[in-house]
């Protein structure tokens, strides 16, 4: 047994020595390109003569060295399954190795009792059954339209990794151009019923009003990821600073900060951070990243400017050896500031738009009604319209719809508590 393990392994030494011989040839070569190259950018070598020695290193190898190379692999190959059938590792690893399904599955619930098996500390994307489809219908002509005009999707495609929306780029673009189709085909149906008549004039308000609702439903899903980025800048913004403050809180019971991420996606009670989060946790545990270079690929695609430099901040701590938790706890402090300033601020604010509405809203309907009274006194009419026409139009139109439009405004201005 000794003696042929011996020889497994000279033969092997001798085929991996084969192939680092052709990775020597590889390296050579491309020495050989970046020569060519500085001689060309210095104007040694004419553009003619470049192309002609450079089409000469198009292919690292030739075929003959392609199939010698792939005749070690598999020499190699079967190197491994001889050294295998000589240890018999094939015959020991059989299916259940003799332990019933029975017994196994009773110790597995025996490890969740104890949670020596932990749960997922990941989450993965659904199946999507309308992407399936408008990929298949649309996917190439989606494509034919991206490449021909870059500029115009290039926001588009940034806004969705911002957005967190839980479908592909290209998916999303061909749901987008499907149901703009679907929704073109019911406007024109609904356009024949909708128009009267049967003429060339009815033919085109049927086509024109398609076509709005065409481009209507194209700008909504172009747009729609720009509101959900804003929508979740703000929402970041404001559970932001509570996060923080429960994290150094968490740091200063010493837990690691992977587990502070956890317990912060555990707790609930952050939904605008959760998707965030879950990305850090899907980038540790299920592609490996280390956390530093989680919390990097994080910090380039979040929408809140807020918990980029909260990201990168532990970044740095982390990186430069300091203390996380000392960091966390600063942070709070000054976010938790900076919170109390911007409400103190809003308050203030407050008190100008009180004053508006007093002056626009109360003030000055009595003043109108004061002075349409004195107007009545006088004559009737005004400008062609009876006085008492004004008023109920005043009273009964512009005054609600004041009221309405200053209500939309302050929740517009308002922040979200």
């Amino acid at each position: 047994m000794s003696s042929k393990l011996d020889s497994y392994i000279k033969e092997a030494e001798e085929a991996i020595q084969k192939i680092e011989d052709y990775k020597r040839k590889i390296g050579d070569k491309d020495t050989d390109v970046n020569q060519l190259n500085k001689n060309f950018n210095k104007g040694k070598i004419n553009n003619e003569d470049y192309k002609t020695k450079l089409s000469e290193f198009k292919d690292r190898f030739s075929a003959k060295e392609k199939n010698e190379i792939k005749k070690y692999l598999d020499h190699l190959k079967k190197i491994n399954d001889n050294i295998a059938d000589l240890f018999k590792l094939k015959e020991n690893i059989k299916e259940g190795a003799g332990i019933e399904n029975k017994k196994i599955k009773d110790f597995v619930k025996r490890l969740k009792k104890k949670k020596i098996i932990d749960e997922k500390n990941y989450s993965t994307y659904t199946y999507n059954f309308l992407g399936k489809y408008s990929n298949l219908l649309f996917d190439e002509f989606s494509k034919g339209i991206t490449v021909k005009y870059p500029n115009y999707f290039k926001p588009l495609y940034y806004n969705l990794r911002l957005a967190n929306i839980r479908v592909f780029s290209n998916t999303y673009i061909n749901l987008g151009f499907m149901i703009s189709f679907v929704t073109f085909i019911f406007a024109f149906v609904a356009g024949l019923f909708l128009f009267k008549g049967f003429s060339a004039l009815k033919f085109i308000q049927v086509t024109a009003f398609s076509l709005f609702a065409l481009i209507i439903t194209i700008l909504i899903f172009y747009y729609y990821p720009k509101v959900i980025v804003d929508s979740r800048k703000r929402e970041i913004k404001n559970d932001l600073p509570f996060a923080i403050l429960h994290m150094a809180a968490v740091a200063g019971s010493g837990a690691k900060l992977i587990d502070i991420f956890s317990m912060l996606l555990q707790s609930g009670e952050y939904k605008a951070l959760s998707g965030e989060i879950k990305r850090i946790m899907n980038y540790v545990h299920l592609f490996g990243y280390n956390l530093t270079t989680a919390l990097k690929s994080i910090a380039q695609i979040t929408p809140s400017p807020d918990f980029k430099e909260l990201l990168n901040g532990m970044i740095g701590t982390i990186e430069s050896g300091g203390d996380i938790k000392h960091y966390l706890k600063t942070k709070a402090d000054d976010t938790m500031n900076t919170y109390r300033l911007e409400r103190k601020k809003y308050v203030e604010t407050l008190s100008t738009y009180s004053d508006i509405y007093t002056a626009i809203l109360i003030a000055a309907p009595l003043l109108f009604i004061i002075v349409l009274v004195m107007i009545s006194i006088i004559g009737s009419k005004i400008g062609n319209l009876d006085i008492g026409f004004i008023q109920k139009l005043g009273t009964f139109v512009i005054v609600p719809a004041l009221n309405i439009g200053f209500i939309f405004f302050m929740n517009i201005v308002q922040p979200d508590i």
